[in-house]
């Protein structure tokens, strides 16, 4: 599933701005092997100057998109959506998030300040120095009522937590299906309104099986962080 075609044409026009470059590929289009992604005319020596990064960026970004579709697939035809997270390369992380769209899968929050997301980490320190971090969060939600909130939760205590702040979301983290099944009908019964996200450990050979729980999210760092590169090459002719 190709993708990046556009920023690779942006590559060549950079080194070269009058080199005719043609994208014969529409972005998230699937290919057969051998086929053409692109063709380019100009200076030989803008040509090979720009062939490693405008291959490195169709190479990486192909792999993600087609990555993502593979794992989207193995969803059959849950509504679950699957979402990418924050692992991504420095620099990379809207063109990653974009490569993500184009496989079909959806985008987590772009950096810290697009949603409050309390994590294990959070908690723990929280507990750790003695503060009612649960008390801070309810006036928080009272004050912002339609700014995002999610919660981590690994333990029933953080699930007891979650339902005192009763935030936008909740994310079931590293926790076997058994207590999966439990905790989700925990929260159906009394937070009916809750987006569930399964999180943490997320395998390919798991989706199947998580997309039946009938969670809204799940989430997978491999699918930036993980995705093999799509096998691509420029060739003089």
């Amino acid at each position: 599933m190709v993708c990046g075609l556009p920023l690779g044409k942006m590559i060549f026009q950079a080194v070269q701005r009058s080199m005719t470059v043609k994208l014969l590929i529409k972005e998230g289009a699937r290919v057969k092997p051998g086929q053409t992604l692109m063709t380019m005319s100009g200076a030989a020596r803008a040509i090979l100057e720009g062939e490693r990064p405008a291959l490195n960026a169709i190479q990486h970004l192909s792999g993600i998109a087609t990555y993502t579709a593979q794992q989207v697939a193995r969803l059959g035809k849950s509504k679950t959506k699957l979402l990418d997270t924050r692992k991504t390369i420095p620099g990379w992380r809207a063109l990653e998030k974009y490569a993500v769209l184009c496989g079909g899968g959806d985008n987590h929050r772009m950096s810290l300040g697009d949603a409050v997301l309390v994590k294990e980490n959070h908690i723990r320190i929280a507990r750790e120095a003695g503060t009612d971090w649960v008390e801070t969060l309810q006036k928080f939600r009272k004050k912002h009522p339609a700014f995002p909130v999610q919660i981590e939760v690994q333990t029933w205590d953080d699930l007891s937590d979650v339902i005192r702040v009763a935030p936008q979301r909740v994310l079931l983290d590293n926790l076997p299906v058994p207590t999966l099944k439990k905790m989700i009908r925990v929260l159906r019964q009394t937070l009916p309104n809750l987006e569930i996200e399964i999180s943490g450990g997320v395998r390919p050979e798991d989706l199947h099986r998580l997309g039946k729980l009938g969670v809204e999210r799940i989430s997978m760092g491999r699918l930036t962080h993980s995705a093999p590169a799509f096998d691509c090459s420029l060739d003089i002719l």
